[in-house]
């Protein structure tokens, strides 16, 4: 799940889905269903979906808003997509296998600082993220869950990864 390297580090999340992979493709990368399960806040969600192309999540927030945008690195429909994070130095690969009960999805997120990276929540994020990917596959969005993302945290904490302070 988390591999240090000699130049940052790699967190990988892998997911055995029961749907197509076209299904989880349009999942991962159109902006009406990322916005469904991708973020723990409301936002109007833009992809580009070309190499170069930009991704943007631009938070509907009144106070303080957030705008988070990715640089497009490479598309393969519908087994790659790779991508900038908001994070410098920061990238995101998402590539899918067909499975006989649906697909593999596999995400690594490469980051050049591991510890600050768990520091920043993106390990417990990511987890969080995918655990609603499914439901959101379903047709049964299901909104964050700051107990479930406290919780990983915990465990998180717990393994020496993150400290265990109260997230919500």
């Amino acid at each position: 799940m988390l591999e240090r390297t000699t130049d940052g580090g790699v967190i990988r999340f892998e997911r055995h889905l029961a749907h197509d992979v076209r299904d989880v493709w349009e999942a991962i990368t159109s902006p009406e269903r990322l916005a469904d399960w991708w973020l723990p806040f409301d936002a109007d969600v833009t992809v580009d979906l070309r190499e170069g192309g930009e991704m943007v999540f631009a938070g509907r927030a009144t106070e303080e808003p957030v705008t988070m945008t990715c640089t497009i690195l490479r598309v393969d429909p519908p087994v790659l997509f790779e991508h900038t994070h908001p994070a410098p130095g920061s990238t995101m690969r998402w590539e899918l296998e067909p499975h006989d009960t649906g697909c593999v999805l596999r995400l690594s997120h490469t980051v050049p600082d591991v510890t600050e990276a768990v520091d920043n929540l993106y390990l417990v994020g990511l987890q969080t993220s995918l655990d609603r990917l499914e439901p959101c596959l379903a047709g049964r969005p299901v909104p964050w869950d700051w107990d479930a993302f406290a919780a990983g945290r915990a465990h998180y904490a717990g393994l020496g990864l993150a400290t265990a302070a109260d997230a919500s």
